[in-house]
Parts: C-alpha cells; sequence; structure tokens
C-alpha cells in the first residue's frame, strides 16, 4: 500500500494549526505517512504571537506517531503561494502524489 505525503502551509493560526496535525496523527496509516510543513515567516508584527507558538509546537510533531516528519521554516516571508509551493516542490519530487491541506482542516479518523 503507498502511503502519500500530506502536506500544510501555515503561518500563524495555532490552534487550526494543532487542531489539523492531531486529527490527522489519529488517521488510520499515519505511521506510514509522510507529514511535511511549511512555516512562513511572519509578513508584520500581528503574525509573530502565533508563529511564535507553531514554531514551539513544530518539534513535537516527531512525536505524535507518522512515518516521516519533514520540516522547513522560512526565514524571510514567502507569502501563501511560495510557502505552498516549497511543500508541492518537495512532495512531487518525491512522491508520484501528495494531499495538499490548509491548516485549518480536521480529519475524520478513516481520512487516510
Amino acid at each position: 500500500m503507498t502511503c502519500y505525503p500530506v502536506y500544510i502551509p501555515t503561518l500563524n493560526r495555532y490552534e487550526h494549526f494543532r487542531n489539523c496535525v492531531e486529527s490527522l496523527a489519529r488517521c488510520t496509516h499515519a505511521d506510514k505517512t509522510e507529514l511535511v510543513v511549511s512555516l512562513d515567516y511572519p509578513p508584520s508584527e500581528k503574525y509573530v504571537e502565533g508563529w511564535k507558538k507553531i514554531k514551539a509546537y513544530l518539534p513535537t510533531l516527531q512525536t505524535l506517531g507518522f512515518g516521516k516528519v519533514t520540516v522547513f521554516e522560512q526565514t524571510e516571508n514567502l507569502g501563501p503561494g511560495k510557502n505552498n509551493q516549497v511543500v508541492k516542490d518537495y512532495c512531487i519530487a518525491h512522491y508520484d502524489a501528495y494531499i495538499s491541506s490548509e491548516d485549518d482542516n480536521v480529519f475524520s479518523p478513516c481520512f487516510l
């Protein structure tokens, strides 16, 4: 069985992102799935608080039970389009297909 990666670009919506990732971790086959995350850099001060929370949360992703976790942390703001392209390019280079998610999706346990 082939499990395709799930990619999630994000910036500052910590609660949404955490709920999204943790719902994916509860899915059947999460242990065979690569989670790919790209955290964009905040474009202005109003995004910094949520960005810091996500940045602090990222190291815990390894403990959630995914087959593999790959994280891209941007050092300058790319904007939604380019931040999304970072994870898409990575997935295309390593897999035949991928699953794209926004950071505010919540999944049922049978999604994967």
